[in-house]
């Protein structure tokens, strides 16, 4: 299992602006990338948005970066602005 983090500033609009984009513009095609798993918007302390993804594998995690690269480019949106990407191995997942 592997995780992506992504981490934007907001340049424009709330956070639920970009939280309602990824639901009508992200979600859709993470979810037709094979190995998806999971997504989370989320605000992080220093105010900034930040995306966590999981994925099967990291062949999955790889290619659904490519495909969103494709289609939306780096940041997605005009109202976000890439600051980083992390990917780590997942070494042990707990569900309720």
């Amino acid at each position: 299992m592997h995780m992506t983090m992504r981490k934007y500033r907001q340049l424009r609009g709330a956070p639920e602006d970009a939280a309602n984009w990824v639901k009508e513009r992200l979600a859709p095609i993470l979810e037709g990338a094979g190995g998806f798993k999971a997504y989370y918007a989320v605000v992080f302390d220093d105010g900034t948005i930040g995306s966590i993804n999981v994925f099967e594998n990291e062949a999955a995690a790889n290619e659904a970066d490519k495909r969103v690269k494709e289609r939306l480019g780096s940041s997605g949106s005009d109202m976000l602005r890439h600051v980083e990407t992390k990917v780590w191995r997942v070494l042990y997942e707990a569900h309720p």
